[in-house]
């Protein structure tokens, strides 16, 4: 991974901190028709970077999709931030997902609002008062190269556009985890790069990626899904 520090945004909360790994698995099954795929079990520390890799259908999104609280797990226990999902009430679940960033492999973009406007909502939705994530957004879109099409609709914008603009909404609220479901789409290193750049600066990383080519490249931990089976689990 890239060394080039993000000048964007300081580093996540819990940088400089000793939490608990931001995510542990413990034998985990993510849908209920995994057959005989073995259980996952596996932990990304504070600051840390993993990928996760395998072809098409063995399973990649639905464990993004269970560790971002979209859908629970068919088996086993799941920890964000030290905290057991299973314990925590549904009151208190908004609080955990708001340290999350996650980058959809569908990237979700609202195409009629403006790059501003699409950042500007995950804000909102976070509680954040109007207008006081101005400038950061502003720096944001400099940081992913988008600073000239702040008005642009994300209909308007090239596939790799569209990308680095899912890329800032995920981070305008400093998630202590980002979670990217095939973050850069075919479109080259150039979005990889950027979640390097937020790796570098203390936020922990989770991607998942059909090219295990490169995350073996990247220098971070990588789990093959397609290598487990019902004699083992990944570490």
């Amino acid at each position: 991974m890239s060394r080039k520090p993000v000048t964007a945004l300081p580093p996540s909360n819990s940088a400089a901190t000793r939490d608990p790994p931001v995510l542990r698995l413990q034998r985990v099954l993510a849908r209920p028709d995994a057959g005989a795929r073995a259980p996952m079990s596996f932990t990304v520390a504070v600051g840390g970077a993993c990928f996760l890799t395998g072809e098409a259908g063995s399973g990649k999104t639905a464990l993004l999709e269970t560790i971002a609280l979209a859908r629970p797990p068919a088996r086993g226990g799941l920890e964000l931030f030290g905290k057991d999902v299973a314990r925590v009430r549904p009151t208190n679940r908004y609080a955990v997902r708001r340290r999350l960033g996650v980058i959809f492999q569908d990237l979700r973009l609202i195409d009629e609002l403006s790059s501003h406007d699409n950042i500007a909502l995950a804000a909102r939705a976070a509680g954040r008062r109007a207008g006081s994530y101005d400038r950061e957004i502003g720096e944001l879109l400099a940081w992913v190269g988008l600073a000239r099409r702040a008005d642009t609709p994300a209909a308007d914008l090239d596939e790799e556009g569209r990308r680095r603009l899912a890329v800032a909404r995920a981070v305008i609220n400093r998630p202590d985890l980002v979670i990217a479901d095939e973050p850069s789409g075919g479109t080259g290193l150039a979005i990889l790069r950027l979640l390097s750049d937020l790796n570098q600066a203390g936020t922990a990383m989770l991607i998942a990626t059909r090219d295990a080519d490169l995350a073996m490249r990247s220098g971070a931990e990588v789990i093959d899904l397609s290598a487990t089976s019902a004699s083992g689990s990944a570490p």
